[in-house]
């Protein structure tokens, strides 16, 4: 979208309107996906919607050369938005959200991939061991918060960040994981992966 036409809530006007149709068919569950590391969709989709997501996509589209993609694999998230369920009817009222990333770490839930602190930020050269993943209910996953910037400004830290989420997300969700929210903090972006959703 045009800058000066983002938050004027046009785009959750069209998934209100397609909820709506699409309710209307008998049909529950709508499907997309987009770019993991775009944290503006991804709070969109999660925090907002209620979406959930326990699909990941190696390089979906190949390679893509324009402007915004070019040089990097196109992963993406399948998102699953059961448009009938409790969870997506409490998000849509406002409520079942996660307060922030902090205040889940107080409760016990591991970040897996604390960032290396610098501007920008750079993600670990290590990950977790999948094996560490299956014993916890919930995991945070830190993520760029401007993933567009960071593609401008260096190419190469915004593959090293696709290469290191690549691996996180495909370990967690063949463990059985979902990412259900994206929490924004102090700057920073933070998926919420929990089991059994």
């Amino acid at each position: 979208a045009l800058p000066a036409y983002r938050d004027r809530g046009v785009g959750y006007a069209l998934k209100m309107k397609q909820r709506e149709i699409v309710l209307a068919q008998g049909i529950d569950l709508i499907t997309w996906t987009f770019d993991p590391l775009e944290s503006r969709n991804a709070r969109f989709n999660f925090h907002k919607l209620g979406a959930t997501c326990g699909v990941y996509l190696r390089n979906l589209y190949g390679a893509m050369r324009d402007k915004l993609n070019a040089g990097l694999p196109s992963d993406r998230f399948q998102v699953d938005w059961r448009i009938s369920s409790p969870r997506v009817e409490a998000r849509l009222r406002g409520e079942g959200a996660h307060s922030s990333a902090s205040a889940l770490m107080a409760d016990g839930v591991p970040l897996v991939n604390p960032a290396v602190a610098g501007e920008p930020l750079r993600p670990p050269t290590t990950a977790v061991a999948p094996t560490a993943m299956a014993e916890e209910e919930r995991l945070l996953v830190q993520i760029p918060s401007d993933f567009q910037s960071l593609k401008a400004a260096d190419r190469n830290l915004a593959l090293e960040w696709r290469l290191h989420t690549r691996a996180l997300f495909e370990a967690a969700f063949a463990k059985g994981y979902e990412a259900t929210d994206l929490l924004v903090e102090g700057g920073r972006s933070y998926y919420l992966l929990e089991q059994n959703q």
